[in-house]
């Protein structure tokens, strides 16, 4: 999933736990929830790509831009829910490694986390496109319900 799927998620189970450790630690393993899910994903090769890097930018534009949709419409309340954003979010950091290696050319060997993630992202393919867009759909309408 992308990461802004998995941030609105997070700012769904921030927005509607009153607990917010619950929420937060909630929101977190919600981001292996959804990788289990068919999504979208493309061949490793694709992490060298400019056009990768785009898509990256965009998401993490997308993501602040969710932090400053929670701010503005529940600035007293909005720190939970952007910290379960992130905390959905956040697993991803965790790719970073196989990013930078992709891009210096060097070879990978996947660390715990990697190896837990690729065996619970069983169906990462373009087709998966539709899901992430159907997911955010539903995300976007229950956001806009709560907020």
């Amino acid at each position: 999933m992308t990461a802004t799927n998995h941030a609105m998620t997070g700012a769904i189970i921030g927005l509607t736990l009153s607990n917010p450790v619950i929420a937060v630690v909630a929101a977190f393993l919600s981001h292996f929830v959804l990788d289990a899910i068919p999504h979208f994903g493309i061949d490793p090769d694709f992490y060298k790509t400019k056009p990768f890097r785009i898509l990256l930018a965009i998401d993490t534009l997308l993501c602040v831009g969710l932090v400053a949709v929670l701010f503005s419409y529940h600035h007293t309340n909005w720190f939970v829910p952007a910290l379960a954003a992130f905390a959905a979010a956040s697993p991803d950091l965790w790719s970073f490694k196989r990013f930078y290696y992709a891009r210096k050319h060097k070879p990978y060997t996947p660390g715990y986390v990697a190896r837990f993630a690729s065996k619970i992202q069983w169906f990462e393919r373009p087709l998966g496109a539709v899901v992430e867009v159907a997911w955010a759909a539903s995300a976007i309408t229950i956001l806009a319900h709560i907020l």
